[in-house]
């Protein structure tokens, strides 16, 4: 699952149109607090159970102030490594996205905690939310549906990662991936140590969040899912090589000019 930047090489995602029983009941209920569900999510999805058991460690935490304020200081560590592009229309759609890849890294490297039993927190129960209507306020292009195939391309291969990320399926959606990634490809190599040391720091914070439940192994042998840990394992691991990596790129520009 890579891509080079000759082409699109597809990543696995349940998107939100293809979502039927406690998939459509998980991203239901993320959309009561969120615009679109986040790839994150449609990753995971890839094992229903599991989806149930991720959603049910998040759901208590998301909301937290703590958890914000965690959040914004990976932001803020990380404000000054690139150079936001020039463009208005541009860092705006880059800073809207600082704050969910910054939640998304720590709820990623939570639940890779959980998943190797770190986490000193009760298992999940597995209680499956009820199937509702998926209808997102701003969805992002389906990859099947790719709007940039060739910088997606590109992106994969720079960040050297199978995940095209909601951000840059937002930006092709509103005609700004070709400008911010113009902006920002140049800066992927330089920006590199940080994107690593960003990682590192939010599995330092993880810990220390008010998680109630956890996805443990625990929890995965009482849901019959004990041979989904290692898919799971690879999923998450994409996510926090990822995120970072396109959150150093982005973080400039929330607090541009």
């Amino acid at each position: 699952m890579t891509g080079d930047a000759g082409g699109f090489v597809g990543y696995p995602m349940v998107e939100e149109e293809q979502a039927t029983g406690v998939v459509a009941g998980v991203y239901a209920d993320l959309l009561d607090g969120m615009p679109f569900v986040p790839s994150l999510f449609k990753s995971l999805a890839l094992c229903p159970g599991y989806l149930v058991l991720a959603h049910e460690q998040a759901a208590p935490v998301l909301p937290d102030a703590s958890f914000g304020s965690s959040a914004q200081r990976l932001v803020a560590a990380v404000r000054e490594v690139a150079q936001p592009p020039a463009d208005a229309d541009v860092r705006a759609g880059l800073a809207e996205f600082a704050g969910p890849l910054s939640g998304m890294l720590l709820l990623t490297a939570g639940l890779r905690l959980a998943l190797d039993g770190e986490l000193d927190v009760p298992p999940a129960p597995g209680n499956a939310p009820a199937p509702r209507p998926v209808a997102p306020r701003s969805p992002a292009p389906s990859p099947q549906d790719a709007p940039a195939p060739e910088v997606y391309g590109e992106i994969r291969a720079a960040l050297e990662t199978p995940i095209i990320n909601s951000i840059w399926r937002s930006l092709a959606r509103q005609d700004l991936l070709d400008p911010a990634w113009a902006a920002l490809r140049s800066q992927v190599a330089h920006t590199r140590p940080a994107a690593d040391d960003l990682q590192a720091t939010a599995s330092e914070f993880a810990p220390r969040l008010p998680w109630r439940v956890a996805a443990t192994p625990d929890a995965l042998e009482q849901a019959g899912l004990t041979d989904v840990r290692p898919g799971m394992a690879a999923v998450l691991d994409a996510y926090l090589v990822t995120l970072p990596r396109v959150l150093v790129l982005v973080a400039s520009s929330t607090d541009a000019g």
